[in-house]
């Protein structure tokens, strides 16, 4: 090494984050240690010491959390705060500097006219023909709908005439073997038919436009009440 010379360490100044840590760790205290001393919540002592300081609140806020942390390391408040400080405004700053410019947008009005509102108009009514055509093919393709509310299936009874009614479609037609029944506007039907002693097998067929039937079979057991003939007592003798 040449004579007159001499090499010097230049000491790069510690951020304030770096000296929180440090000093923290001279303590062995952890985070939630710190947190239950000084009130600070965790987050921020962690944000504060990684240097992390866009994520901390207000200035207003963060100058008590900085202040209260530094004396609870034994360091200096005051110095602490304008050391946040500086560099809180130096990274605001070197981050304008990179932000590229944006271009303004222009902003696009639509102005809504007859001319334009004519074919959306034409759309929407082409959209509801084409779909009240796909429900009267739909509804003409199924079958009508038959609930027969009585007699009840598969029972008996001592009534020769039994009432047979239920629901089915407005427009349908109904038949009860193969005797057409009048339908209601609300589509309800009742009627009456008369039994044959023993077991009568009743077909309730309801028929829509489209010819779509559905039947139901009812079966029903008609056991007329026997006559009772009064014996006479025998005369005495």
């Amino acid at each position: 090494m040449s004579a007159g010379f001499s090499l010097r360490k230049i000491k790069t100044p510690q951020t304030l984050g770096t000296r929180l840590r440090r000093a923290r760790n001279r303590l062995k205290v952890s985070l939630m240690e710190a947190e239950i001393e000084t009130k600070i919540r965790s987050k921020y002592i962690d944000a504060l010491e990684r240097g992390n300081l866009m994520s901390l609140p207000a200035d207003t806020y963060t100058k008590g959390f900085v202040m209260r942390y530094a004396k609870y390391l034994g360091l200096d408040p005051e110095r602490a705060f304008k050391q946040y400080l500086s560099e809180k405004n130096r990274f605001a700053s070197e981050s304008n500097e990179i932000m590229l410019p944006r271009k303004k947008v222009s902003e696009t009005r639509v102005i809504i006219t007859p001319k334009i509102l004519a074919p959306f108009a034409v759309g929407v009514l082409v959209l509801g023909v084409i779909f009240y055509i796909i429900f009267q093919v739909y509804g003409f393709a199924a079958a009508p709908e038959l609930v027969v509310t009585s007699p009840d299936n598969n029972s008996i009874t001592e009534n020769e005439v039994t009432e047979v009614r239920g629901v089915t479609a407005d427009d349908a037609k109904l038949y009860v073997n193969s005797e057409s029944v009048q339908v209601s506007a609300d589509g309800k039907f009742a009627t009456e038919y008369k039994l044959q002693r023993g077991i009568n097998v009743i077909e309730i067929k309801s028929q829509n436009k489209a010819n779509k039937e559905k039947s139901i079979i009812y079966t029903l057991e008609y056991k007329p009440k026997t006559a009772q003939v009064p014996v006479e007592p025998a005369s005495a003798e």
